[in-house]
């Protein structure tokens, strides 16, 4: 039980800007603890949206206050996963320069490609979350924001990663707990949209199978942040899918 209360914690304070203590004695490395950090994932989604759900609602709404919302549900995942975006994107396009992909991609400083994609993917997805509060659609928002990362938690158990963090979780994690988190995942899921949750289920699992694929075809690896990306991607296509659709 200590190891899931430490993995929960592991991933709040991982995956988000929450603040969260640990005691000197806790023991982050274990295999038990790994795996509930990374199975927490899709919960830290729900939390995160759910709590600029509720600010949204309990304000009066309004189409700056909806922009304020959209901002600070990127703000409360300390755009961990938005810099990603940058550093795939160079990797990607340092190839045309003969670069190494990798270096590129561990690079900490961001290149001209990886600005320009990253402030394009900002405001498109700000833009496109904003639209989503304007027309009361907060379920939706939650359960992007959980299949986003639920696709994350799939990626981990299915890929090999260049990266020794991302493989540790990745042996932490057994197939039992990933069929039984993903299905109540799944549930919770059904439960908050019912029958339009399959297609964004549908959608969510096209587009990481299909972007990690690409990406590992033109990099020769994967690691960390073409997780990010991927997280990144899956919300603002179901965004904008959502968006244009209702």
């Amino acid at each position: 039980m200590k190891n899931i209360y430490l993995g929960l914690k592991f991933s709040f304070s991982y995956f988000s800007i929450l603040p969260v203590s640990f005691k000197t004695t806790d023991d982050l490395s274990q295999q038990n603890v790994l795996k509930y950090m990374i199975i927490f994932l899709p919960f830290i989604g729900l939390v995160l949206s759910s709590i600029c759900v509720i600010i949204y609602q309990f304000m009066t709404p309004s189409w700056y206050l909806a922009l304020l919302c959209s901002s600070l549900y990127m703000i409360l995942y300390g755009f961990l996963h938005t810099e990603a975006i940058a550093d795939v994107a160079d990797a990607l396009y340092a190839q045309h320069s003969n670069k190494n992909s990798y270096d590129v991609i561990k690079d900490p400083t961001i290149g001209a490609m990886g600005l320009l994609y990253t402030t394009l993917f900002i405001i498109l997805k700000i833009a496109s979350l904003t639209y989503l509060f304007l027309h009361n659609l907060y379920l939706e928002i939650v359960v992007i924001t959980i299949l986003s990362r639920l696709s994350v938690l799939v990626a981990v158990y299915f890929y090999d990663f260049k990266s020794t963090f991302v493989n540790s979780i990745k042996h932490s994690l057994d197939k039992t707990s990933l069929i039984i988190f993903t299905v109540l995942y799944i549930f919770i899921i059904i439960v908050l949209i019912g029958l339009k949750s399959y297609l964004l289920i549908f959608l969510s699992l096209c587009i990481s199978y299909l972007f990690i694929s690409t990406t590992y075809k033109k990099l020769g690896f994967i690691n960390g942040d073409v997780l990010g990306a991927n997280l990144e991607l899956n919300e603002l296509i179901m965004f904008i899918v959502v968006a244009l659709t209702i």
